[in-house]
């Protein structure tokens, strides 16, 4: 299920906003084990303690929090990623307006284990656009997530690098974090600027490209 319209570039800063004393959610994608959802806490205000039987990740596209996990306390701020893993106590607060991307597991499978994620220690955040350098004629891509049902990956463009069209077996989620890339979904293109976000459909085919300039982008692949 996917709850915004496909296929064309979305600021999700507009998309989804709250107002003092509210924090608002909204769920874009959702699949048997695992879904994407939007949120935004005014300032000062915190989603409360859970515990979550799958692991979950956190994108901040606005604003910065804090992250409290059992006893620890972790700063989240506009352009980090933060990996929380199962089973474990957390809460959110916000310290201006945080707006977060969430992507979660809805079951704690042990067979679901992450293992490509052992640079990064898990719980700590850190700056996604930083993760990946350029290289000149080249295409670079890091697997933070590889599951079954969920692929997280951030990828630099050369300027004139592509990929060709292919099909995907899930909905993916697109996000920019540097520069802008042009996008074709069934051969129409559009393109998504830094802090811009898109939807590409399941099973249809799509392509990447840096026609103008060097880009970098988040990929979130939620599998059928």
């Amino acid at each position: 299920m996917v709850k915004i319209e496909m296929a064309k570039p979305i600021n999700f800063n507009e998309l989804i906003t709250s107002k003092e004393a509210e924090v608002v959610s909204m769920r874009i994608l959702n699949q048997p084990n695992s879904y994407i959802s939007l949120f935004s806490l005014a300032k000062d205000e915190e989603i409360t303690a859970e515990t979550m039987l799958g692991n979950r990740y956190y994108y901040c596209f606005n604003g910065n929090g804090e992250i409290f996990i059992e006893n620890s306390k972790k700063m989240i701020s506009r352009g980090d990623f933060l990996e929380i893993a199962a089973n474990h106590n957390y809460s959110i607060e916000a310290r201006n307006n945080l707006k977060l991307i969430e992507v979660g597991e809805k079951i704690g499978d042990k067979n679901m284990e992450n293992t490509t994620l052992k640079m990064l220690e898990s719980a700590s955040a850190f700056n996604l656009s930083e993760i990946v350098d350029y290289q000149e004629g080249k295409i670079v891509s890091k697997n933070l997530v590889a599951k079954p049902n969920l692929v997280m990956t951030v990828m630099s463009f050369w300027k004139g690098e592509s990929l060709d069209p292919h099909k995907a077996p899930g909905d993916a989620l697109v996000t920019v974090l540097d520069g802008e890339g042009k996008y074709y979904v069934d051969g129409k293109p559009f393109v998504v600027k830094k802090g811009e976000s898109a939807v590409l459909p399941a099973n249809i085919p799509h392509a990447v490209e840096a026609e103008t300039e060097n880009f970098k982008m988040l990929l979130i692949l939620v599998k059928e």
